[in-house]
């Protein structure tokens, strides 16, 4: 009596099936790669950085500086973010201007973390606030206002009263 036994040994499509549909994917996405500095220039090692969507606010990536100063966030939907640093107290020490992500590609992006930042973070208080918005709402008026090429946020009140007019 003979018996046929058949072995299934993976062809070139299928071993390179999971590679494609990765590839595939980052394609779709995009990254950042960016540089965080002190306000005199220095790098600044082992601090926090978040990826905010400049339109929607919430945060799309966090990560650590290496010992270089230097970070990257990858398999971000294309779209503009913006950069925060951030003090060990959670408190916005820096913020990038709006970066626009494309599929496939990689932005980049030096964030310095100011001195008024710094001074801020210091103090108690309720993190980066834009004429009395949350932490969220401020990152998304910034973000709008630097994809806008806007240079200054003024506050201006009216009075309902015509006799103050």
């Amino acid at each position: 009596m003979t018996a046929t036994v058949a072995i299934g040994i993976p062809v070139d499509g299928a071993a390179t099936a999971p590679k494609a549909a990765s590839n595939r994917q980052s394609q779709q996405t995009g990254a950042i790669r960016g540089l965080a500095k002190d306000a005199q220039g220095s790098k600044l090692t082992s601090a926090k950085v978040r990826v905010r969507n400049a339109r929607t606010g919430e945060i799309a990536a966090e990560g650590v500086t290496d010992t270089s100063g230097g970070f990257v966030t990858a398999g971000l939907a294309p779209a503009s973010y913006v950069v925060e640093v951030v003090s060990a107290a959670g408190q916005v020490i820096g913020l990038s201007p709006a970066i626009v992500v494309a599929a496939g590609a990689t932005a980049t992006v030096t964030v310095t973390a100011t001195a008024i930042g710094a001074v801020g973070a210091a103090g108690a208080g309720g993190g980066l606030s834009v004429l009395g918005l949350g932490t969220a709402a401020s990152i998304a008026v910034l973000g709008a206002a630097a994809t806008a090429a806007v240079v200054g946020i003024v506050a201006a009140t009216r009075t309902a009263s015509p006799s103050r007019e």
